[in-house]
């Protein structure tokens, strides 16, 4: 058997062999040809494996110097994980299945999903319907607005005019003859059930922006805009944007000439409409613009839009009319889930993310509540990347603290992004490193720079990025988590960049072949 390898392999070991040792007996000659033989294709065996260990060799430092870059920062090893997987295929873990807290990497799984499951081309529709007959002029019934979740009418392509979308159905109304309403302006929520506030959210944030409530009708983000400034006759400006009758102001604040008092604070009771802003502003201050979110989206919609249609000298008499007849429709806007992706991950925009992630549950045959989007997303990641027992999903947004993800999900996501249906729609909606959206300040002046596109994450005590990383030998998908104390995620993320850099430069220098 040796002989016959030899010969076939290695003729000319053999033969030079044979020649070294002529003189010797045939036995000790042929011993002598076996060993020569079995070393000639045990060595070259060796320096293969030898040298098809280097990349693993190298893979292990550099999995050391990715953990060793979180350390330099104070990190414990304890509080990171990631998942790396690299051109090659080769792929690099810490603690990489322990499922954490993803903060907004959780919005991956929801355009992910949302594509998957509805298409890139599916419509989320907002109807305007008149219910009753129109008789000289006058409406003998009531208009009705008729939501479907999407969560951005009057979105943020227009900065100027925060009711833009909705003054077409303005003239839709005139249009239909309609100079009077009998009835009243109402509004069809029926579509997604169930609060549009997560019980996990923290109680202390949830006027703030990112925390607005979802509902089936959205608009202006669920939030007023309190503009503030400029000072007028020694009295600070203070407006509502958009207005309507709901809305109460009251303006406590006070003129202050020292930088250091220039300090205020904007508030609204739990359900209340009232909007106090209190505190000091500076004299010499311009025009700035808060947000505070609004106490239910559906009153919101129709008291700005009641507000519109009487602004443009429709008069409503707001009488109760029962038994209207059947529905007529006068407008709709329509808008694809692909539209909505780019807000919703370049800028981390939570609505977004809480009310497509109810329409997917709503769609999959649940009620649109929250419930419904733990158990359709869960689905959906038991079906796509099984193996994942830990992973929890609470809302769509991330801002829950009780979310359970670990970091090869994330990773495995971005691997298979490109066959998923819509998949080149949610990388192009991923923020770019020092161009824009949420990673725009992150990694400038680096040779990743323009390389990677990357979801991040933030919550207290959380931060999240998963993503790609484009080199010179391939594409690198990853997901790196920081969960752990509070006051460490700024370090988490300088760690974050410092690992993209390191395996850059590593891939570049010495590139794995397969």
């Amino acid at each position: 058997m040796w002989d016959d390898m030899c010969q076939s392999t290695l003729p000319e070991e053999r033969g030079d062999h044979t020649r070294m040792f002529q003189e010797r007996r045939h036995l000790a000659r042929s011993s002598a040809q076996r060993i020569s033989c079995f070393v000639g294709w045990i060595v070259p065996l060796v320096l293969w494996l030898l040298l098809a260990a280097i990349p693993l060799h190298a893979g292990s430092d550099l999995l050391d110097s990715i953990v060793g870059e979180a350390t330099k920062l104070g990190l414990k090893k304890e509080e990171i994980s990631f998942s790396f997987r690299l051109p090659d295929g080769s792929i690099l873990e810490h603690r990489a299945l322990e499922a954490r807290a993803p903060a907004s990497c959780m919005k991956l799984v929801v355009a992910a999903a949302v594509l998957d499951r509805l298409g890139p081309g599916h419509l989320l529709r907002t109807d305007l319907m008149r219910l009753g007959e129109v008789q000289d002029g006058i409406l003998q019934g009531n208009l009705l607005v008729v939501g479907g979740g999407d969560p951005a009418i009057c979105g943020r392509e227009d900065g100027d005019d925060s009711l833009w979308e909705l003054r077409p159905w303005i003239d839709k109304i005139r249009a239909a003859g309609i100079e009077q309403i009998q009835g009243k302006v109402l509004a069809d929520v029926r579509y997604l059930s169930g609060p549009g506030i997560h019980p996990d959210w923290p109680e202390d944030q949830l006027l703030r922006w990112y925390c607005a409530p979802s509902g089936a009708l959205n608009l202006n983000d669920n939030c007023i805009d309190v503009i503030i400034g400029p000072v007028e006759n020694q009295q600070v400006r203070v407006m509502l944007d958009p207005p309507h009758s709901l809305l109460r102001l009251n303006n406590q604040l006070q003129l202050t000439a020292n930088k250091k008092s220039h300090l205020y604070h904007i508030s609204r009771k739990e359900g209340d409409w009232e909007i106090t802003v209190r505190g000091k502003f500076l004299k010499t201050s311009g025009e700035r613009t808060e947000w505070i979110t609004v106490p239910d989206p559906a009153d919101a919609f129709v008291s700005i839009f009641l507000q519109m249609v009487k602004d443009a000298g429709i008069v409503v008499t707001g009488d109760s009319i029962a038994g209207s007849s059947k529905g007529v429709p006068l407008a709709t806007i329509e808008h694809t889930v692909s539209s909505r992706l780019g807000v919703m991950l370049k800028n981390s925009q939570n609505l977004y993310a809480d009310a497509l992630a109810r329409v997917i549950g709503r769609e999959a045959g649940g009620d649109g509540s929250f419930q419904s989007v733990a158990t359709e997303l869960s689905r959906w990641i038991d079906e796509k990347f099984p193996g994942h027992p830990e992973r929890l999903i609470r809302d769509g947004s991330g801002l829950s603290r009780k979310n359970r993800l670990d970091a090869r999900l994330l990773r495995q996501l971005i691997d298979v992004v490109d066959d998923l249906r819509g998949g080149g729609v949610l990388l192009d909606a991923l923020p770019v490193g020092a161009v824009d959206g949420t990673l725009k300040k992150r990694l400038r002046g680096t040779k990743v720079a323009g390389k990677v596109r990357a979801k991040t994450g933030t919550i207290r005590g959380v931060s999240s990025l998963a993503g790609r990383l484009d080199g010179a030998t391939g594409p690198t998908s990853f997901c790196m988590i920081f969960s752990g104390r509070n006051g460490f995620t700024s370090r988490a993320r300088d760690w974050q960049d410092r690992a993209l850099l390191r395996v850059y430069k590593a891939l570049a220098a010495d590139p794995v072949k397969p």
